[in-house]
């Protein structure tokens, strides 16, 4: 139950000295993401929180415990291993405080989440479905309603007020710069503003007000905990720090804000009981893919610190719980995974502002896919931009020029495209020949029954061409097949593509990747040259030039073996990147004139991958291939991050 009166909203009235010009507060504030080296301000009592009584969870007569989680955005999972080893213990958490990473984890473990699956959860949600580029910006590059949309999902719609833990979200009012306790009603949206990093993601608007990440001025809101009722507070933190390094700028430049952001928040953590710090200081904010590696480090910090706060509690007379986690055996920790799944859903269908996207691709193929040959229009490197939502509801309008590499006609791609709901869209493209006038158009609908699946049927034209393909995903395996006819002339062609990848789970190893592939193809006698397949790049024999062998019957195999050069480089602290080099081997077996004939080639490749912010994907490399039975050496390039995602063996 809660206290009536709670969603009174508390605001933090700090003693500073002057503060720095609003610039640098607002890049420190893009830029760290995450608490600075464990500091927090100088704090005076919190207007208004002596009404906000946290719930009684046990007898009122014994004192109450508040646990409080700052931020640290990827290495905020070790909150996990933190509460996951003090509630096993049977600490007793009445009510948690949130800053930015710290609410996240702390509002689905307040809602009902038990650790254990709470864990999973953080493991399963994708960072990069939690927020959309803005372009132009409007208040921030990122949109991050879709993460509100998840957590309302999760916990199904739950109020800030009625969690069974008593939770306080801080968030900061971008006019006043003032924190407070989060006044909206929706834990989602409560959440969206705890962790809405200033000039990165958009301010949340509640009730002519403007709200982002309570970090930036109170990053460990030890008094407020006081204020609230807590006897005994608990601190987890994910601080940060840099190496020194003079002789590198990026380096020089992270200092530099992390000693800005420490002049912003003087004081170090003051007041707080014990206070748990897993040393992830050198670890990337970023790397949202080892979410797991962040959890076992917070239990190691909390398992040693256990005896002292279980001694610290005898002494204030604060029994422990029994039974374990008291949120085990809560009803929202059952088909979230199907909760999860409809907010997706959900917000592939939510209402957009207008966006631009931009379109480049360097295009072995006459088309996207790689089954017709390149031969008629030869390798093109395809720029331009896109029009969504906005006016456009769920629509989407887009062009581009595709500049010929290899001496063909260059053309322009015209694209549209509407979702009709979350299952289902339709879209049409139109490729012209800015030489000869030659045009070709491809309309089609796609239907996504689950997640990771998709199937679609698709009409083109001067030709009249059906294609049906599917197409499936999940975690180290993706397949893809498709089956082409054209009934005026009567020929057809059909493939089946499997790519698969996985690494060592020894993180001692991890750095090793192995990728393959395999793909068997076979058109009719018939079938129109530009419409077979290629034994070149297009299809993955790498050392064999695009239009060298154009054959209506493949069978392809190829298997790669990459290893990360380091790890990974955070970049003006805004990419977190991996640069990677990688070695293959591909072998194919093709129709030559009738006659069977197999090839192979041999090759090295390198690249980087990682991704802007940790969300959004990014990725470029190349391949250099050299054919041994043509003798032909091969450049060809990657702009796209390989897939499927490694499984760990």
């Amino acid at each position: 139950m809660t206290t009536p009166g709670r969603r009174v909203v508390a605001r933090a009235h700090l003693r500073r000295g002057p503060r720095p010009p609003l610039l640098i507060v607002l890049l420190a504030g893009l830029l760290a993401v995450a608490p600075l080296a464990g500091t927090a301000t100088a704090q005076a009592p919190v207007a208004g929180a002596a009404g906000l009584r946290p719930p009684a969870t046990a007898s009122p007569e014994r004192g109450r415990v508040a646990l409080i989680l700052s931020g640290g955005a990827a290495r905020g999972a070790a909150h996990v291993g933190v509460i996951r080893t003090l509630v096993d213990a049977g600490v007793p958490l009445d009510f948690i405080v949130g800053t930015s990473m710290g609410s996240l984890i702390g509002g689905l473990y307040a809602a009902g989440f038990d650790a254990e699956t709470l864990a999973a959860v953080v493991d399963a949600v994708d960072p990069s479905g939690a927020g959309e580029l803005l372009i132009p910006p409007r208040g921030g590059f990122l949109d991050a309603r879709p993460l509100a949309m998840l957590i309302d999902a999760l916990t199904e719609g739950m109020p800030l007020a009625s969690t069974p833990v008593a939770f306080y979200p801080m968030v900061t009012d971008i006019l006043s710069n003032e924190p407070s306790i989060a006044p909206m009603t929706s834990l989602g949206t409560a959440i969206q503003a705890s962790t809405g990093i200033p000039a990165l993601f958009a301010p949340v608007e509640h009730e002519g007000s403007h709200y982002y990440d309570g970090a930036i001025w109170l990053p460990i809101p030890v008094a407020l905990a006081r204020e609230l009722g807590a006897d005994y507070v608990i601190t987890s933190t994910a601080d940060r720090d840099v190496p020194y390094a003079p002789g590198d700028v990026q380096a020089n430049f992270s200092r530099l804000y992390v000693s800005l952001l420490r002049a912003v928040t003087a004081e170090s953590k003051l007041g707080s009981d014990v206070t748990l710090d897993p040393q992830l200081l050198n670890d990337s904010y970023m790397d949202f893919g080892r979410s797991s590696d962040f959890v076992r480090a917070g239990e190691r910090v909390a398992f040693a610190e256990l005896p002292r706060i279980l001694a610290d509690l005898e002494a204030l007379g604060i029994p422990l719980r029994s039974g374990g986690d008291p949120n085990a055996g809560d009803p929202l920790n059952e088909g979230w995974r199907e909760r999860l799944a409809a907010a997706r859903k959900a917000v592939v269908v939510r209402e957009r502002p207008w966006n631009l996207g931009f379109d480049l691709a360097f295009s072995p193929a006459a088309s996207e896919r790689v089954t017709p040959a390149p031969a008629p229009i030869g390798s093109r490197l395809r720029f331009g931009v896109d029009l969504r939502d906005g006016f456009l509801g769920r629509g989407t309008l887009g062009a581009s020029y595709a500049r010929s590499v290899t001496g063909g006609d260059d053309t322009l791609v015209l694209r549209a495209g509407y979702r009709l709901d979350a299952d289902w869209a339709v879209a049409a493209r139109a490729d012209v020949g800015l030489g000869d006038g030659a045009w070709a158009t491809r309309t089609g609908v796609t239907w996504s029954p689950t997640p990771g699946l998709d199937l679609g049927l698709a009409w083109r034209l001067p030709e009249p061409i059906v294609e049906m393909d599917a197409a499936w995903s999940t975690t180290g395996l993706a397949l893809e097949a498709q089956v082409a006819h054209a009934p005026a002339d009567g020929w057809w062609r059909a493939h089946l593509d499997a790519r698969a990848a996985a690494a060592p789970a020894d993180p001692a190893a991890a750095a090793w990747t192995v990728r393959g592939r395999a793909l068997v193809g076979r058109a009719s006698p018939t079938t129109p040259v530009a419409e077979r397949f290629s034994v070149g790049p297009a299809i993955g024999l790498r050392g064999t030039p695009p239009d060298a062998w154009v054959t209506p019957s493949i069978g392809l195999a190829s298997i790669e073996v990459a290893r990360a050069l380091t790890d990974s480089l955070q970049v003006l602290d805004a990419a977190l990147l991996t640069p990677s080099a990688w070695a293959f081997v591909d072998a194919a077996v093709f129709d030559d004139g009738g006659a069977p004939r197999a090839a192979w080639s041999l090759g090295v490749g390198g690249g980087i991958e990682g991704a802007l912010f940790g969300i959004v994907p990014l990725g470029v490399g190349f391949d250099v291939g050299y054919g041994l039975g043509s003798r032909t050496w091969v450049l060809g390039w990657r702009l796209a991050a390989h897939t499927p995602v490694a499984w760990r063996w």
